[in-house]
């Protein structure tokens, strides 16, 4: 008998031990919520316009870079902008291709603003101006990874701008009397014939409208102006109307010449058309 109660103690001693260990082994294995994979720390991140060479906004330690403010198009998206990461030595780190590291946002007044991404395991998005009243808000830009953050930048200046645009990334010309096309590059597929105009005279005129990337049209504020590149000269000449993207072609001297349309943001070249070809009888 005693030895029955003796092993029974034992048999009581070892289970009150046995399980707070396997309640805590067990507590640490369910508070795994990460799957295996490295974690992605970056210093910093830099944003560039797609084929652009020009910074637009800059985080570097958790510090947004003085007056940096990153500006939306009023309901369009704005330029495709690709995210660039930083170590702590300012060297460009390359990100995870893993597919468990995206592009996160907070947007503090989703009201405002809002983010595409063409793919959302691009380093890259767009953002689109929903509002002028509010125009202002701010959002962070984060790494996600499996389910949290590794990387959160501060809230980044965001402003609703109507004189903001995409880039374009293509053009229709429209006679405003005739409603026609004119000439058009969207895409990369050109249409439209030589445009003719007799010497002394001039056209009808012609207003140009801007194509974003998905083949919509839109016009900027009159921040903007256009001019024209003539080769050869002498030949034709391109007058524009003033606080007007519209313009006409006069007829000089017979012969052929190209005419490329600029737009300019005060001293900035933003685009310049194919060349148009021109004759002038």
């Amino acid at each position: 008998m005693r030895f029955i109660k003796k092993h029974f103690a034992l048999l009581v001693l070892f289970s009150v031990i046995s399980v707070p260990t396997l309640i805590i082994n067990g507590c640490g294995e369910d508070s795994i919520v990460t799957p295996p994979g490295e974690h992605f720390e970056p210093a910093g991140l830099f944003i560039i316009p797609e084929g652009s060479t020009d910074t637009i906004l800059q985080v570097f330690n958790g510090v947004v870079n003085s007056g940096d403010t990153l500006k939306a198009p009023l309901n369009i998206l704005s330029t495709h902008w690709e995210v660039y990461f930083w170590d702590e030595n300012k060297n460009v780190l390359t990100p995870p291709s893993d597919g468990s590291h995206t592009l996160g946002f907070t947007i503090r007044d989703a009201s405002v603003v809002e983010t595409e991404m063409d793919d959302p395991n691009d380093w890259a998005f767009h953002l689109k101006g929903l509002s002028l009243s509010p125009d202002t808000t701010s959002m962070q830009i984060k790494v996600n990874h499996s389910g949290h953050s590794d990387f959160t930048t501060p809230f980044i200046p965001v402003k609703v701008d109507p004189c903001e645009i995409p880039d374009p990334a293509g053009f229709v010309v429209i006679d405003t009397v005739t409603n026609t096309i004119i000439a058009r590059d969207s895409a990369g597929i050109q249409t439209g014939d030589t445009v003719v105009v007799n010497a002394g005279s001039s056209t009808n005129r012609l207003k140009i409208y801007w194509l974003d990337k998905e083949g919509e049209r839109f016009q900027p504020c009159d921040s903007y102006t256009l001019s024209a590149n003539v080769n050869p000269t002498g030949i034709a000449n391109f007058t524009n109307k003033p606080g007007e993207f519209s313009f006409k072609i006069e007829g000089i001297a017979s012969g052929n010449t190209l005419i490329s349309i600029r737009l300019f943001r005060d001293a900035n070249l933003i685009y310049g058309t194919r060349n148009i070809p021109v004759r002038v009888n």
